[in-house]
């Protein structure tokens, strides 16, 4: 009798334990089919349709161009794989480049460097805020615009009264007819030497627009803006 009850006793864990292996398996399986890894979302650029700031027909003509060499193209595990992969790169560049230049707006432009095109910027620049605070920061900091501008002598026009001079002396230049403030600032930033301001001389490095984001602009024309004594 008490081996009768031992023998059940056993079957009756055997057979728990089995059930809960199954249970177990099946609640994993269950898991992985009802919770599949989501798909991220890509992001979205230009909001809105954009009015083209290029020629169409020109426009077409390099994207033939662009997808003549990408047919060209060979991509292969030879010695030259790595030249392949360099020229996909710069074709896809290139595309970007069209993309930008004809007034698309990336989804990240904000963390973009600006580049040189003054005009692209200022149509870019809307789409962010600038922080004042961040920009005085930037200004003193590591960009190292104080040096120049703040001082007793100052070798380059001083920060303080920065927006009223544009206001009042700057824009009354001819050679500057039509200008905002903003056009104003963002030029002497990125193309310092094409405008200089009488009695200074030509010393401010001109590769800023390789080194700020748009939101670096955005903050330093915020900060510039509030220099209004």
């Amino acid at each position: 009798m008490i081996k009768t009850s031992t023998r059940h006793y056993t079957s009756t864990l055997f057979a728990l334990f089995i059930g809960a292996v199954l249970i177990g398996a099946g609640l994993v399986a269950a898991q992985d089919t009802a919770t599949p890894s989501p798909t991220p979302a890509l992001p979205t650029g230009t909001p809105a349709p954009v009015d083209l700031t290029c020629d169409p027909a020109e426009l077409m003509n390099q994207q033939n161009a662009l997808a003549a060499q990408l047919q060209a193209l060979k991509l292969d595990t030879s010695e030259d794989a790595g030249q392949s992969l360099d020229k996909l790169f710069k074709v896809g560049e290139a595309y970007q480049e069209l993309a930008l230049t004809c007034g698309y707006i990336p989804a990240d432009a904000a963390t973009r460097t600006v580049g040189k095109d003054v005009a692209r910027i200022l149509k870019t620049l809307d789409t962010v805020t600038g922080d004042p605070i961040n920009g005085q920061v930037l200004y003193n900091g590591d960009l190292g615009c104080a040096g120049c501008h703040l001082g007793d002598a100052p070798i380059a026009p001083p920060t303080e009264g920065t927006y009223t001079r544009i206001e009042e002396e700057r824009l009354k230049d001819p050679l500057l007819a039509g200008y905002t403030p903003e056009q104003y600032l963002v030029e002497s930033i990125i193309e310092p030497a094409h405008y200089l301001v009488p009695g200074f001389q030509n010393v401010m490095i001109n590769n800023f627009g390789d080194r700020l984001t748009l939101q670096d602009l955005a903050d330093l024309v915020a900060f510039l803006e509030s220099q209004d004594s």
